[in-house]
């Protein structure tokens, strides 16, 4: 067991560790932007089943399966899509509730990376868009140039954070003129980009910047999820606030510390209680604040 003192020293030390600590193996990198911070190799992004990010633009996605080179991705509108764990290229495959995608690509899937300043690619895009009823399609084929332009701390609603800057610019086959730029500041530390600008020749511009990011333990495989709640039940009927206690999977690749924060009496005057629980996914800090009350059975459950 833990005491309270000691979840800002595992969340730092946890950070430490996905942010390269004692900083070995660093790479100087030169580039045009005004805040450049230097970063550690950064790898192809590792998504884990349950991970998700929430965007200022309402876009919320939730990871819920991966495999070698793939990662499925469930949207808060219902749709799907499947694409390569290098979010910069295109989904190969969406569907929605009206219509759905197929996108063949000539890049390989893990073009860029790992990420260095001045890094590029190119590659042929080709998506047929069918609508559900069959009725019509639309065949959209692009020619895009990627590269890495530099790093810049930037700030989004989630907090601040060191960036690898990628621009990815679209062009038209026929003419080979300017269609559109799609620039992504990816943060290591966090494993996933944190701004997506979206620059048009012929519409508005677009920016989604991160709000939230977490870990659904609903998405952990059935037993997982037993073994999780029966921890954390025992650890609300039993742990005085501010004393933890571990979990950990059994793949031992997702590690939970959760830990009561605050005993009260509920509007119905049921025992209820705040609690974190704070998950190491693949080394990356995600962290929960929940609220539970007692049922009369005896479980705790969730409120909030």
């Amino acid at each position: 067991m833990y005491n309270a003192r000691l979840i800002a020293t595992w969340i730092a030390f946890g950070l430490l560790i996905v942010t390269g600590g004692c900083q070995t193996g660093q790479q100087t990198l030169n580039n045009t932007y005004s805040n450049n911070p230097q970063l550690t190799r950064a790898d192809l992004p590792d998504y884990a089943v349950g991970e998700y990010f929430v965007f200022d633009d309402g876009t919320a996605a939730v990871v819920t399966r991966v495999s070698k080179e793939k990662v499925t991705w469930r949207y808060q509108n219902g749709a799907i899509s499947t694409r390569y764990r290098n979010f910069i290229l295109p989904a190969l495959s969406w569907t929605s509730a009206s219509s759905q995608s197929q996108t063949t690509l000539t890049a390989s899937p893990d073009m860029l990376w790992p990420l260095a300043t001045g890094n590029r690619g190119q590659y042929e895009s080709y998506q047929v868009i069918s609508r559900n009823d069959r009725i019509e399609s639309t065949e959209l084929s692009r020619n895009w140039e990627c590269t890495v332009e530099g790093t810049e701390r930037v700030s989004v609603p989630a907090g601040t954070f060191d960036t690898y800057v990628v621009a990815c610019k679209r062009y038209s086959t026929s003419s080979n003129s300017w269609r559109a730029t799609r620039k992504y500041y990816y943060a290591p530390e966090l494993g996933h980009y944190v701004i997506r600008d979206d620059t048009f020749r012929s519409r508005s511009d677009r920016t989604r910047r991160l709000v939230a990011y977490g870990f659904n333990s609903t998405f952990l495989p059935e037993q997982e999820q037993i073994n999780l709640n029966g921890k954390l039940q025992n650890v609300l009927s039993k742990n005085p606030d501010g004393i933890a206690s571990t979990w950990k999977s059994k793949p031992g690749d997702i590690t939970a510390m959760l830990v009561p924060v605050n005993s009260y009496t509920g509007s119905s005057g049921a025992e209820c209680r705040d609690y974190y629980s704070i998950y190491s996914v693949k080394g990356r800090i995600r962290k929960n604040a929940r609220s539970v009350c007692k049922q009369p059975e005896g479980r705790w459950q969730r409120v909030d």
